[in-house]
């Protein structure tokens, strides 16, 4: 007997929409008419506008305190660093299995309590150029480099890489040098393109100390802030110009090189008066946070007035973007936003193509993290999921992933979630129309 013909659903409007753009662009492609590039930009720029709570992606809980800082290498884009307030760190494999429908991420090797810090981390970083090393800071006064092979790896684990010969060891087995800063340590930074090994640690002193990881000394300081400094970068364009910001409600840009260091201190208000001017200001409270574009066009800041502002770094002007008032930030710890652009994102490899337009991932003290367009201003989304406080955050650019810490303890994974409309869309015309009752 012949059966009744099955219901087909239709696809979405949306889905539909984004497939005739898609077309769109390869037939530009194709005709020679738009260069390869801008496919794979609108392709990227889709998947990022796209992320959410990861579906299939969990990483297992290993800190007993809050997260408080994250890093994912640039080499590879496969293994990620936790610093926590439990004065841990632990090192995860990132790669997905192949064919696996449910991933748990779990953590390879880890720095325990007293062995490495004897206070929270506050910041942790990749070597550049190699994931034999990695940096720490903590509040116990102390910034760290560490061999990657003689981490604390678990059973069955073997090391990932080489430590670089270059780097001055001492007795212990696991660190590579020790830098006593003498005060709580904020954060540190380390730059993606320098030829040098100098590391830039801040603290509750107004000093900038610079760390020689050659010779394992500091090499000099740069004074200048009139209060402690919470956030420090390196520029991703020229090796010796890094930014800093502080509780004296400024940020200064340095060139390394010079005898009075500090070039410029940036003011809100784009007055024409002495750029050293004491009376200048880039917001109304202790600034948290620095981020670099990929290109090193640009600067963002952020501060416990809860502004998130957009700098020319060449000029030194504030651009005026206006972000809205939705960011909440008035906790004492540095808080980074991620830039996702035409670079790959921060601290990728720097490439033709990425996000366009380019975006502001902002982590927020009220459970969510803030998605902005960058030049625009506007709010384009909420990311919820976390209990917690976001604390931080980092990018993996070659999946278009954001992971976030938060103060619950938690590591969360954010990623393009794909609809069920775009699984198994068999055309229609293919489909068979009778039931299997014939």
């Amino acid at each position: 007997m012949i059966g009744s013909p099955t219901t087909i659903k239709a696809a979405p409007l949306p889905v539909l929409l984004r497939d005739l753009v898609m077309n769109q662009f390869l037939l530009a492609r194709e005709l020679g008419l738009d260069p390869p590039s801008i496919l794979k930009t609108a392709e990227i720029t889709r998947r990022v506008y796209a992320i959410d709570l990861s579906p299939t992606k969990d990483v297992t809980r290993t800190h007993q305190a809050s997260v408080n800082c994250l890093d994912i290498e640039a080499v590879e884009s496969r293994y990620m660093l936790s610093g926590g307030a439990d004065a841990t760190v632990y090192l995860y494999d990132l790669e997905e299995p192949l064919n696996t429908e449910k991933f748990m991420i779990r953590s390879l090797a880890s720095v325990p309590r007293n062995v490495g810090h004897k206070y929270g981390v506050s910041g942790v970083s990749w070597y550049p150029f190699d994931t034999g090393l990695f940096i720490t800071s903590s509040f116990d006064h102390t910034v760290k480099a560490w061999d990657t092979n003689t981490m604390q790896f678990h059973t069955g684990i073997r090391p990932i890489s080489s430590l670089l010969p270059l780097i001055y060891m001492n007795h212990d087995p696991q660190e590579a040098c020790t830098f006593d800063l003498e005060t709580k340590v904020y954060s540190h930074a380390i730059s993606p393109i320098a030829s040098h090994c100098l590391v830039a640690g801040v603290s509750a002193n107004p000093r900038i100390r610079l760390c020689d990881l050659r010779t394992g000394a500091f090499t000099h300081s740069l004074p200048g802030h009139r209060g402690a400094v919470m956030a420090v970068r390196w520029s991703p364009r020229d090796e010796f110009t890094l930014a800093s910001g502080g509780t004296d409600h400024t940020v200064r840009i340095w060139d390394i090189r010079r005898s009075t260091a500090c070039l410029v201190s940036l003011d809100q208000h784009n007055t024409d008066a002495d750029p050293l001017s004491p009376t200048n200001v880039a917001h109304g409270d202790a600034v948290t946070g620095l981020t670099f574009t990929p290109t090193g066009h640009h600067l963002l800041s952020t501060s416990h007035d809860e502004r998130l502002r957009l700098w020319d770094a060449w000029t030194g002007r504030n651009t005026l973007v206006n972000y809205g008032p939705y960011i909440r930030n008035r906790f004492d710890q540095a808080l980074a936003p991620v830039v996702v652009s035409g670079g790959g994102g921060l601290g990728s490899a720097a490439g033709a193509t990425g996000c366009d337009p380019p975006l502001v991932f902002h982590p927020s003290d009220d459970h969510q993290i803030l998605v902005f367009d960058m030049f625009r201003g506007k709010l384009l989304k909420r990311l919820r999921g976390a209990y917690g406080r976001v604390t931080c955050i980092c990018w993996r650019p070659d999946k278009e992933e954001l992971y976030s810490g938060s103060n619950d303890h938690e590591i969360l994974v954010w990623s393009p979630v794909v609809s069920k409309a775009d699984i198994d869309q068999t055309p229609v015309a293919q489909m068979d129309t009778w039931s299997d009752d014939d």
